[in-house]
Order: C-alpha cells, then sequence, then structure tokens
C-alpha cells in the first residue's frame, strides 16, 4: 500500500512539472511572423510573452507588454499590457491593460483597465473600462462607458451606456441613453430612451419618447405619451401618467389609485361646450375633454386640456384654479381657440357630485367674428378680415362627478 501511495505523488509531482513547463513564459523582445507557426517562435509561440509582436496574417503569444499588430488576427494566450491591433480579431485569455482595436471582434476574460474599439463587437468575460463597437458591446462589469450602434448587454455599470439601439443591464449607476429601449432593474441615475425605458428601482430619472415603466420611482419619469409605476416620490410628466401612488402628476390624463378622478360637464360664455375628465393627485390634476358648439355648424369637433390645483377643500365646498385651451374645428379649414385662466368655487351636493361656477379670463383667436357667439366682457380685442382675437372676462359653470 505504502509504494503504491508513493507512486502516485511521484506522478502527481510530475504531472504538476510537466504544466509548470509547458506554461512556463520566456522573455523575448520581439516576435515576428506570417501566421502561426510560421514565426520567430514557431511552435513555441505560446511559450513568449513579447515586447513587441508583428504578424502578416495570425499571431499567437503567451503575452504582450507592448504593442502587437497583425493584419487579420491576433491570440494571447496570458496577459496584455500595451496595444493588440488586428484588422479582424482579437482574443486576449487573462488580462487587458491598455486598448484593443479590431475590425471587427475584441475578446478579452478582463479589461478593467483598458479601451476596447471594435468595428462589430467587444466581448468582455470579466470587467470593461470602455467599449466602442458598432453593433454589440458585453461585458459583466462596466467601470467607465459603453458606446455601440446596436446593443449594450453588462451586469452593472458605473458610468454610462450608450446605444443606437437598447441598453441592457442588471444596474446601472450614472447614465443610460438608447435610441429605442433601456431595460434595467435598478437605476441610480438617469434613464434616457428613445421610445421607452424599463427598470424595477429608479432613484433619479427616467425620459423616454413613448413609455417609462418602473416599480418604484424616487425621481422624475419623463415621456411623450406613458408613465407607468406602482409607487412615485417625486413627479411624473406625461400625457398619461399611471401610478398606485404618487406626489406629484402632470399630464392630460392621471389614473393615480389614491388620487382624484371626476368626470363633468361644463358650459361657459361662448356656449362651448365639454365632456370633461379632470384626474390626479390630491391637488394638482390634468383635464381632458371633448365636445362642440350647438349653435356653431361649422366647428363641430371640439377638444379640451389642461391643468387645475386644489386651492381648498373641506366637507362642502371645493376651490380650484385652472389653465384651459379650448380648441374647435371642422378639421379642414375653419378654427376657433380659446385660452383661459378659470377660478372654480364648487359645492358639494354629496361626496360625489359637485356643483360648479365661476369666472373666466381668456384669449380669444378665431378666423372669422361670427362663427361663435360672444358674450361677456370684452377687455381687449383687434378685427382684420382673415382674424380676430380678444381678451374676454367670461364664466364655466358646470357639474362634476367624482369617482
Amino acid at each position: 500500500m505504502k509504494t503504491l501511495e508513493l507512486k502516485i505523488t511521484l506522478l502527481s509531482f510530475l504531472f504538476l512539472g510537466i504544466i509548470s513547463i509547458s506554461y512556463a513564459q520566456e522573455k523575448s523582445p520581439a516576435h515576428l511572423g506570417l501566421f502561426y507557426p510560421v514565426s520567430t517562435h514557431g511552435t513555441t509561440a505560446a511559450d513568449y510573452t513579447n515586447d513587441f509582436s508583428l504578424h502578416l496574417l495570425t499571431g499567437l503569444s503567451g503575452g504582450e507588454t507592448g504593442a502587437a499588430i497583425y493584419g487579420l488576427a491576433g491570440i494571447v494566450r496570458g496577459d496584455l499590457q500595451g496595444a493588440q491591433i488586428s484588422g479582424l480579431w482579437n482574443n486576449v485569455s487573462g488580462k487587458v491593460t491598455g486598448v484593443q482595436v479590431a475590425g471587427i471582434l475584441n475578446q478579452s476574460a478582463d479589461a478593467t483597465k483598458s479601451v476596447q474599439i471594435a468595428g462589430v463587437g467587444n466581448i468582455n468575460l470579466g470587467n470593461s473600462a470602455f467599449q466602442a463597437s458598432g453593433m454589440f458591446n458585453t461585458a459583466k462589469n462596466v467601470t467607465g462607458g459603453q458606446f455601440v450602434g446596436i446593443a449594450n448587454v453588462a451586469d452593472s455599470v458605473y458610468g454610462f451606456q450608450v446605444a443606437g439601439i437598447a441598453n441592457i443591464s442588471r444596474s446601472v449607476n450614472g447614465l443610460q441613453v438608447a435610441g429605442i429601449a433601456n431595460i434595467s432593474p435598478e437605476i441610480d441615475g438617469v434613464q434616457v430612451g428613445g421610445i421607452s425605458s424599463v427598470a424595477k428601482n429608479v432613484k433619479g430619472m427616467q425620459i423616454s419618447g413613448i413609455s417609462n415603466v418602473a416599480d418604484q420611482v424616487d425621481g422624475i419619469q419623463i415621456s411623450g405619451l406613458v408613465n407607468r409605476a406602482k409607487t412615485v416620490k417625486g413627479m411624473q410628466i406625461g400625457l398619461i401618467n399611471i401610478a398606485d401612488s404618487s406626489d406629484l402628476t402632470i399630464g392630460l390624463i392621471n389614473i393615480v389609485k389614491n388620487g382624484d378622478k371626476r368626470l363633468g360637464l361644463s358650459i361657459d360664455e361662448n356656449l362651448n361646450s365639454f365632456l370633461t375628465f379632470r384626474s390626479g393627485g390630491k391637488r394638482l390634476y390634468g383635464i381632458f375633454g371633448v365636445g362642440t358648439n350647438f349653435e356653431a355648424a361649422d366647428l363641430p369637433y371640439g377638444f379640451e386640456g389642461g391643468l387645475g390645483w386644489n386651492l381648498l377643500e373641506s366637507n362642502n365646498f371645493r376651490l380650484d384654479v385652472e389653465g384651459v385651451s379650448k380648441y374647435l374645428t371642422d378639421f379642414e379649414d375653419k378654427e376657433f381657440s380659446k385660452f383661459s385662466f378659470q377660478l372654480l368655487p364648487a359645492l358639494k351636493i354629496s361626496e360625489r357630485i359637485h356643483l360648479f361656477a365661476g369666472p373666466n379670463l381668456s384669449y380669444i383667436h378665431s378666423d372669422d367674428l361670427d362663427k361663435v357667439k360672444h358674450s361677456g366682457l370684452v377687455i381687449w380685442d383687434e378685427k382684420s378680415r382673415k382674424n380676430y382675437q380678444s381678451v374676454v372676462l367670461g364664466f364655466t359653470a358646470g357639474l362634476n362627478v367624482r369617482f
């Protein structure tokens, strides 16, 4: 038994010795060649760490400490310190400190202190300082930035991601900018998407052309169309805002679970009549309505939009101030517009039903003086053959139903 154990021990040491010898590195000032193994180091190229390498087509080495230049592709089995430049492909099995430049693809195990630039893509199995490519970048952790034409993918980013189409990461501490979409569960900074931005938790700002989606927002959501979140400690700005709870929503339609929602009918001194939806938080709310003027047959389609603020509210009374814009048109060449500041005291008939009536100060513009019935106190007006403008003191009255 002892003889068998001794043989196993000797074989183990012999095997380890062979491995050590096969991976032992020798220093070389230069490595020149056409393609592997036609070079100054031949088949033993992987056993050398070179200060300088130059290969017409492809090259192989155990490490590089200066410049390594290849016509097509270069492979380094160890670490690279300096620059690796090839027409097509670079591959480093160890750490890269310096720069990798390839016409198509760069690959490395870790590039914490390096810059990777490729025509098509960069693949990093570890950390990366900066990656720039035409199509895609991948890394585990990015401590500087990723810049790409199509997509960036990373576990965590401490810096920035900029992509023509999409950025995907688990967490971002910094900036994410994409032409189409950003997807990251954790954002501590700014997320900007041309179409959409998606996150779970946002500390900072979410901006998109169409939609933002998040669970928790501690900051601001800004979108061209829709913001969606569960809890917002901050502000939502968009045409449509949806949240379970939100401190402040600015939009035409605001669906807040614990907020205010009212559907109403109104009429003003010009006999413009609108069905209007008011929605938002406890104080600030959005206004969106459709309607018409029954005495102006040439202007059958009406739209209303604006913002309101609840000045005070009690069990039997409510006082709001609103800025609203009303627009009538036939969708051809006739139109009437009116922008108003209106003060609306409301009597609560019940918890749900509110009657309101109050004064408004309005600026009116029309292409025809006689298109819409004019009443109220005219403070200023200007008439021309194809134009009518005026500032009028009038009134707004109606009924709101809260639900």
